[in-house]
């Protein structure tokens, strides 16, 4: 399940799957399926959306210049980042890369 979170306190532990996100961007609205399974499909992995017009200062944090932006982050350190919207493939091919580390 993707969560909605609103502090960096809620996805500092642990291996997690960050969307950086507007309500109003098509390719962020098209990517939260995929977010779903990618949720279902990696039981030990927490998927998290931040919606960047609400949660400003998070966004300023780690430097998100455009949306959606994807971080996969293990115990509040950032591992990579995918800008643009990415099929789900790419997104499982990020995280199996991150997850061995």
């Amino acid at each position: 399940m993707v969560t909605e979170v609103t502090t960096v306190d809620a996805i500092r532990k642990g291996k997690v799957l960050v969307d950086f996100y507007t309500r109003s961007c098509g390719p962020c609205t098209a990517m939260h399926p995929i977010l779903e399974e990618i949720s279902r499909e990696y039981k030990d992995l927490k998927v998290a959306k931040i919606d960047v017009s609400q949660n400003p200062d998070v966004s300023q944090m780690f430097g998100i210049m455009s949306v959606p932006t994807i971080i996969f982050m293990n115990d509040c350190q950032v591992k990579q980042t995918l800008h643009g919207f990415s099929n789900k493939q790419t997104l499982k091919s990020m995280v199996d890369n991150c997850i061995d580390e």
